[in-house]
């Protein structure tokens, strides 16, 4: 391989690594990863270098987002292995006294255009059109092998955010309802801010009807859009979901040491069983508060006299050691 050909191929695989990192970025960023987290997650597991750190587990405990680490991480091994033999090669080919005057054009032209690329590529308007261009991608590559709604989250503030869903299934509340007749917002707390369907732009009125494949941008707490746009089966469908026997914890979001997570209770740890929240220590033992509970999709007030149960899903805070200590040394049981 002359030394051109091996610049040549060098800057190829340079425009296809930051490719793949934006492409991986915007796949992350449809599971419900905000922007800033997808994208350090993705390089971080393409370069191999900070995915052991505590924010990796709003990777690690999702299944969705675990599979697509692996794809992430075996690509970029991948991309890494190709980039370096390149360079070995490029160095090996380094020979001034071979290189003549049109090489020496051609390196030039091979050089500027993978600059004049990468700059062109980081323009604002650039940028978004690239960004929308992938995540369109991204969605019809899950959605083929996912009927769950798409749910991206676009910006946060504290436990609000900005959140785009695209819709396989629809919320009960929702279903052949005007907005107005669903009472919506009253009873979520959740603006709709935009309306797409297909290319077009839908005007939202009190008599807008949302539809399946539609796409939807609302504001509203991430907890409750998350519960309410995420599907879950019941009776009354005819598809059957078997659970492990686990508990499964999903991180909301981390403060060093200590969390904000969901868990999904399949085994009731022994502090808890039968007993009301004050009796059980939670709090003083582990110093863990019980924020939210949902019973068969119904919320719950949390009191002292609460006494949580199996199949029960409960926001907990507290030390995220502790968290996995008491919900999911009993999986191991």
């Amino acid at each position: 391989m002359s030394l051109v050909t091996s610049i040549l191929a060098i800057s190829i695989a340079i425009v296809l690594y930051f490719s793949l990192i934006e492409f991986f970025s915007a796949l992350f960023r449809i599971t419900g990863l905000t922007r800033e987290k997808a994208r350090f997650q993705v390089i971080s597991m393409i370069t191999c270098v900070g995915f052991t750190t505590g924010e990796a587990e709003v990777i690690t405990l999702n299944r969705r987002r675990r599979r697509l680490a692996v794809i992430c991480m075996i690509c970029g091994n991948l991309f890494n292995v190709l980039i370096i033999s390149l360079i070995i090669n490029l160095i090996s080919n380094i020979n001034p006294e071979k290189v003549d005057f049109i090489s020496l054009n051609w390196i030039v032209v091979i050089v500027g255009s993978l600059l004049l690329i990468l700059i062109i590529c980081k323009l604002p308007f650039v940028s978004r059109f690239l960004e929308k261009l992938l995540e369109k991608i991204g969605r019809r590559i899950i959605a083929r092998h996912d009927n769950d709604n798409i749910i991206t989250i676009l910006d946060s503030y504290d436990s609000d955010a900005i959140v785009e869903i695209y819709i396989n299934k629809m919320p009960e509340i929702l279903e052949n309802k005007t907005l107005m007749e669903s009472n919506f917002k009253a009873q979520y707390n959740i603006n709709i801010m935009m309306l797409k369907r297909g290319n077009r732009t839908i005007e939202i009125t009190k008599d807008t009807v949302i539809q399946k494949k539609d796409r939807i941008v609302v504001f509203g707490n991430k907890q409750t859009v998350k519960d309410l746009f995420t599907y879950k089966v019941n009776e009354q469908h005819e598809e059957v979901v078997i659970k492990p026997k686990e508990n499964i914890i999903t991180l909301i979001d981390n403060y060093g040491s200590d969390a904000m997570a969901e868990v999904e209770i399949a085994i009731l740890p022994e502090i808890l069983k039968d007993k009301k929240l004050f009796e059980s220590q939670i709090k003083t033992e582990y110093n863990l508060n019980v924020l939210t509970l949902k019973r068969n999709d119904e919320s719950i007030k949390v009191t002292k006299d609460t006494i949580i149960e199996e199949n029960d899903v409960i926001v907990i805070f507290g030390n995220y050691s502790s968290i996995k200590k008491v919900f999911l040394e009993v999986n191991k049981n």
